[in-house]
């Protein structure tokens, strides 16, 4: 079950450097730059800090959207689930991420479920308050409409490849995705099954594993486990520039 941690929110002091304004500072370069000290304190008043354990799901697809969450720590999932039980990733949430659920501005539903991969701490912020700061600053309702454009436009470029690639494509495209966008790294260790990781790629397990190895074979990448390292980047590339 999680676990509200409010106490460390509430009783924060420091202004600037407090948890409450954390996810705030995490971007302060962009959606929430135009906001006032007052508006920001406005925000994050009544704001709740959750903690899901592996697992657990923070937001259930097709429920009521009434917050929107910041990630403070670990890594979750975003995914549509069908009504066939297949399901598909859309992308990877972590530390510093703002997720809206995808209702903000239609219709106040979830479009789609999020998952605790790991241990997530979040903070929990009434959409009803970001609303109403839409309305009231100009600035910041063109900050945040730019970053549902740019969600949304990733969204609909990740259709396009999930249609028109080969699979190799989308498998390339995914060790991509998660050295370049997630890990940052190299060798990464990803806590997702292969199921998972087929999910994210829009096919079976089978599948996937069958290009893993393909990969693996080619010296494309080495894999030990829940351990992946890309040994040749460029390849990977190229795989997925031609589909």
């Amino acid at each position: 079950m999680a676990k509200t941690i409010e106490n460390s929110c509430t009783n924060c002091t420091k202004l600037e450097n407090g948890c409450c304004k954390t996810c705030i500072e995490d971007h302060k370069n962009n959606i929430f730059a135009p906001l006032t000290n007052k508006e920001i304190e406005f925000l994050i008043d009544d704001k709740k800090q959750i903690i899901y354990k592996t697992g657990e799901t923070i937001v259930k697809q097709n429920t009521s959207s009434t917050y929107v969450v910041c990630v403070r720590e670990g890594l979750a999932k975003l995914y549509v689930e069908s009504d066939n039980g297949k399901n598909v990733i859309v992308r990877l949430a972590k530390k510093g991420d703002f997720i809206t659920g995808g209702g903000l501005f239609n219709g106040s539903v979830q479009h789609f479920s999020i998952t605790a991969l790991t241990s997530v701490r979040c903070c929990l912020i009434d959409s009803a308050k970001l609303t109403t700061l839409f309305s009231e600053n100009n600035s910041f309702a063109v900050g945040l409409l730019r970053y549902h454009t740019k969600q949304n436009n990733y969204l609909l470029n990740k259709l396009v490849n999930h249609t028109q690639k080969y699979m190799p494509g989308r498998v390339a495209d995914t060790l991509l995705y998660l050295k370049n966008e997630i890990f940052a790294e190299k060798t990464y260790q990803v806590p997702l099954t292969r199921q998972e990781l087929a999910e994210m790629s829009n096919m079976t397990k089978e599948s996937f594993v069958r290009i893993l190895h393909q990969f693996k074979d080619s010296n494309l990448i080495a894999v030990d486990g829940n351990t992946i390292e890309i040994l040749n980047e460029s390849s990977l590339v190229a795989i997925s520039k031609n589909g």
